[in-house]
């Protein structure tokens, strides 16, 4: 898998095709994840934290914590 690092410190979209994205804002701030018709939003400071703390480690291929 290639790697891109971006760190404008502005905020960063994400975008795999027109109705797939990832849009996150600075700082972690606002998080909108978009699938076809599915979306998830999580608005605030503390969006990070609360966009981690629903991922359902148990799903994932590889987990920390």
């Amino acid at each position: 898998m290639a790697r891109q690092e971006i760190n404008n410190q502005n905020g960063t979209d994400l975008i795999i095709s027109n109705d797939q994205y990832i849009s996150i804002g600075a700082k972690g701030a606002d998080i909108v994840i978009k699938n076809g018709d599915k979306m998830i939003w999580f608005d605030g400071e503390d969006a990070w934290d609360r966009f981690i703390e629903a991922i359902d480690t148990t799903k994932a291929s590889l987990s920390t914590g």
